[in-house]
Parts: C-alpha cells; structure tokens; sequence
C-alpha cells in the first residue's frame, strides 16, 4: 500500500506542470465510446447538477468537475459502473432530494452501492466528514478507489489553477496534505493514476507559493 509518507515525499521531489486542457481532451476520448448507462448517467447528473458552479474564481460550471472524473475513471479503465458513478457521485450529497434509493432504481444497485461508498453524511460537522474520508478510505471497493481518486485528482487540479479566491495559501497548503492524506490510504491505486495525482499536487503547492510571492511582492511596491 502506497503510505502518506511516501507520498508527500514525491510530493516534494517531483514537479510536472499540469495540462490545463485535460478535460477537454477527456471529454472527447469519453464521447466515442459511452454506452446507455453512462449517457444516462451523464443527462441525470447535468440536470440534477444545474446551476452549480465550482468555488474557485473562474466559477466554472460544476459539471466540467463531472466530465472530468468521470474521463480519469475510463482512463484507469474504469468498469461501466464505475464511470456512470463518476458522473453521479456527487448528486446525493449535493442535490437533493436525489437519494441513493433512486439511482438505484434508475442506474443499479452496482452503481448506485458506488456512489454510497463516496457519500458523505452531510448531518456531520464538515471536520468530522473530513476525518471519516481518511478513515474509511481503507474501505472502498476498486471502483469506488477509482473515482474517489479521480475526484481528488480533480479537485487538486481546481485549486492549483482556480483557487478560491478567499483561500490562504495555509488553507491551500492543507487541502493538498488532506487529499494525499485521503489518497494515502485507499487499498487500489493505479499507477498512472497515482502519478497524475502527484503532478498535480506538486504543480497545486508550487502555483500556492508562486500566487504568495506576488501578493508579496506588490505589498512592497
């Protein structure tokens, strides 16, 4: 199993700049080969998703974070009920009054067993939820590993290109040491998806430094 320790160590000695492109070049690679399932998975998780945008400043429509997972999944060669959860895997948390019991009904139990593996029980203070994700990490099924690794792998390349704007680079600095910690303990890994999320970590710390010296630098000015 691939520890915290080693992780942040790569973290420290690599550094790979991040495609900004990716999702747009996902999207395509995803768009010849969906099947029924994902198609329908995809239309759900676009309209329950409407509206939404990302934190950070580019405000960025939420599903562009969707497009994304769901096409690392299929990178990792994901299974169909992997890829279709990507694209759903956030609709319970944050839409309701979606429920695992509907996806259920419209996409599987296989899928939607996926997408209540990544759930959080938002009734918890936001800390709390945040130490249960590292927690139950150890826990998840390959398919679950997958798009819990796509997420992070997402959401890492959001707050290395388009931070909230009211993030402290202390605050960056501790997202990007949470995830790994979240990374750290999952008991599936690929290779190619390890490595992407620890380009994307390296270049999220460097880009967290880099926009702090130029706050600094026109204080002094």
């Amino acid at each position: 199993m691939v520890t915290v320790e080693k992780l942040t160590k790569k973290l420290h000695t690599r550094l790979v700049a991040t495609d900004k492109n990716l999702p747009q070049k996902l999207q395509q690679h995803l768009g010849g080969s969906m099947s029924d399932l994902i198609n329908r998975a995809e239309r759900f998780a676009r309209v329950r998703h409407e509206g939404q945008f990302r934190k950070g400043k580019a405000k960025e429509p939420y599903t562009n974070h969707l497009v994304e997972v769901a096409a690392l999944v299929e990178r990792w060669s994901g299974s169909e009920s992997a890829i279709a959860a990507a694209w759903l895997h956030d609709t319970v948390e944050d839409c309701p009054p979606t429920s695992v019991t509907e996806l259920e009904s419209l996409f599987g139990k296989d899928v939607a067993d996926i997408v209540a593996e990544l759930t959080d029980d938002k009734s918890l203070p936001k800390a709390d939820r945040k130490k249960l994700q590292i927690i139950n990490a150890a826990k998840k099924s390959k398919e679950a590993c997958l798009v819990k690794l796509a997420d992070k792998t997402s959401n890492i390349g959001a707050i290395a290109n388009s931070p909230p704007e009211d993030w402290t680079l202390d605050r960056r600095l501790k997202y990007i040491g949470w995830a790994n910690s979240v990374v750290g303990q999952l008991p599936y890994l690929p290779k190619d998806g390890l490595s992407e999320f620890l380009k994307r970590c390296d270049q999220a710390e460097l880009n967290a430094y880099d926009d702090l010296g130029s706050v600094l630098s026109l204080i002094h000015i």
